[in-house]
């Protein structure tokens, strides 16, 4: 095996990671769901030990906040993909001082507003992206985190005037999770990873 796969669909959220994570185990797999089914195709074929999709999302959940981490506890899409639930990877995130909340997300294929967004809160999500139910399904039973970083919700959605500050923030708090996934891959109870350098990768 060739250790950790963290797939991360834009390419703003595929530097972040980068930053402290380092090149190597991030692929960038392109926005939304046809760009990801694609990607996952590709990527199905490649061995690896751990699948982590992270990157940014919607917030739909009550007393969800703009910042807040989703730990997915399982990804809805076509099919419903369970999450593991890794003890070394959330105590990292923890100790990271991160504002995590563990629970579903719903996988979109457009952005979702108002009433929308209130069906989704309704059916117990917490969040919702564009990608992690195609990209996940590739775990295969494999251990697997999906983790995102609400960068609108309900009270601030995302065309307004505060979003790009929210980003900008958003954005550091992967730079963040790439750390966590670092020291949780490197030397966690979990799972050891592999960190040869190798230079970015782009399935798109």
């Amino acid at each position: 095996m060739t250790g950790l796969l963290v797939c991360a669909p834009l390419g703003i959220e595929a530097r972040a990671l980068r930053a402290t994570l380092g090149p190597g185990p991030v692929v960038r797999t392109g926005f939304g769901p046809a760009r990801s089914a694609k990607s996952a195709a590709e990527l199905a074929r490649r061995e690896f030990s751990a699948l982590v999709v992270a990157g940014l999302a919607g917030g739909v959940g009550a007393d969800l906040h703009p910042g807040d981490v989703v730990a997915a506890s399982e990804v809805r899409g076509r099919r419903t993909v369970p999450c593991s639930l890794l003890p070394g990877l959330w105590q990292e995130l923890l100790r990271a001082g991160l504002p995590v909340r563990r629970g579903p997300v719903a996988t979109v294929d457009h952005v979702v507003r108002g009433r929308q967004r209130d069906e989704h809160r309704r059916a117990g999500a917490l969040a919702v992206d564009m990608e992690s139910a195609e990209l996940a399904a590739i775990a295969r039973g494999r251990p697997l985190a999906v983790l995102r970083v609400v960068v609108d919700t309900a009270e601030q959605p995302l065309l307004s005037v505060g979003t790009p500050l929210r980003a900008l923030r958003a954005l550091s708090t992967l730079r963040t999770i790439g750390t966590c996934l670092r020291r949780w891959a490197g030397s966690g109870p979990d799972f050891v990873g592999d960190f040869s350098s190798q230079p970015p990768e782009e399935v798109l």
